[in-house]
């Protein structure tokens, strides 16, 4: 069934119930162990089930999308990012050697993000990465959060964020004004630029200012 043939009606529906939850991210690459390392150190989180997957011969196809993948069937790894509720949220590696090493093309995924306690949580975070010789892309103040970019091995956009706002009523207010829905994004910073004036002890309402 394609989106333009989806019932005029489905969304009043699915709109009654509950919200989901985000709970698993999987990457398919042709790049096992540099993603593995790197997710792995970006994240400093361990890896907590490894499968090494069978013979390629052997894979299951599936015919209602060539996409689908078994994780028993390749070389994979799952990474508990929390463990609430139950199972929490979890990030994945599926190894498929047949995959080109860029996903530029591909019309799937266009970046994931993480999500930090504060800011001085996310640019611990980064100072860390931009030490080892990693390199954002890009940094920015949107209003409602503040982001650093950065690519994984596979040129995945990763984006490491945290809230601008800790309070509910202040944040929907920002949303709602018309400075936010007439630039949405916000305002682009340098990475390395704002994260000195952030150590420098700039008062925060001047460094989220847009």
């Amino acid at each position: 069934m394609s989106v333009q043939s989806l019932p005029a009606d489905l969304h009043k529906a699915t709109s009654a119930l509950p919200s989901p939850r985000v709970s698993e991210i999987v990457l398919q690459t042709a790049q096992y162990e540099l993603m593995r390392d790197w997710y792995s150190s970006v994240l400093g989180l361990s890896w907590s089930i490894t499968n090494p997957g069978g013979a390629p011969e052997n894979r299951r196809r599936f015919a209602g999308s060539p996409k689908q993948t078994r994780a028993s069937d390749v070389r994979s790894c799952f990474m508990f990012l929390d463990r609430s509720p139950v199972h929490g949220q979890v990030l994945a590696l599926f190894e498929l050697p047949e995959l080109s090493d860029s996903p530029s093309r591909d019309p799937g995924l266009n970046h994931f993000q993480f999500r930090h306690a504060n800011l001085a949580a996310l640019l611990d975070r980064v100072e860390l990465l931009l030490g080892a010789g990693l390199q954002a892309h890009r940094a920015s103040n949107h209003g409602p959060v503040t982001s650093y970019y950065f690519s994984d091995p596979d040129q995945n956009v990763v984006e490491l964020c945290c809230n601008n706002f800790d309070d509910a009523e202040k944040l929907k207010a920002f949303i709602d004004s018309d400075a936010f829905k007439n630039n949405p994004s916000g305002i682009d910073v340098d990475p390395k630029d704002f994260l000195a004036r952030f150590r420098a002890g700039e008062p925060l309402d001047q460094l989220l200012k847009i």
